[in-house]
């Protein structure tokens, strides 16, 4: 199932975005995060994206990030989250 990062990764959202990660879990499916609009990430956005990632392995359900931006690459790359979230560049 492709599914469409929202364009703000921060603090502000982690709310809303750990329940939409937490649908896309409950799908019993392969996910496929489309993170090319992703304009907006902070620590907080990002280690909530780690969550899904460490979940949905732990559930043993394929997932993978998409198109991630320049901002978004960055961000990983500062925590150090690259081998977690697959990130191959």
């Amino acid at each position: 199932m492709e599914c469409l990062l929202p364009e703000s990764l921060d603090i502000s959202t982690v709310l809303d975005s750990t329940d939409l990660y937490k649908t896309w879990l409950s799908e019993d499916c392969a996910l496929l995060l489309d993170a090319s609009n992703v304009k907006k990430v902070d620590a907080a956005g990002i280690q909530a994206l780690t969550s899904l990632f460490l979940t949905a392995k732990a559930n043993q359900t394929d997932i993978q990030l998409l198109r991630p931006t320049e901002l978004l690459i960055e961000g990983i790359n500062t925590l150090g989250l690259t081998e977690i979230l697959e990130i191959n560049h």
